[in-house]
């Protein structure tokens, strides 16, 4: 019996360890997630107003 409960609280030990790892990197990919959004909305705006400078005021594009 005492060998079984050994065993048991090895495979608790590695759970909780590979659980510490897990959150680590969810906490990790979570920033990471956070900065992309943060640099795809800036990218978006830089895009937005490079068409909106190209266009004369008024004026439709080549393809009307």
């Amino acid at each position: 019996m005492d060998d079984r409960l050994m065993k048991m609280e090895v495979k608790i030990a590695y759970m909780e360890e590979t659980i510490t790892t897990l959150d680590s990197v969810v906490t990790e990919q979570n920033t990471e997630i956070a900065n992309l959004k943060n640099r795809l909305s800036l990218m978006e705006k830089r895009f937005s107003e490079l068409i909106d400078d190209s266009l004369p005021a008024g004026e439709k594009p080549p393809h009307y």
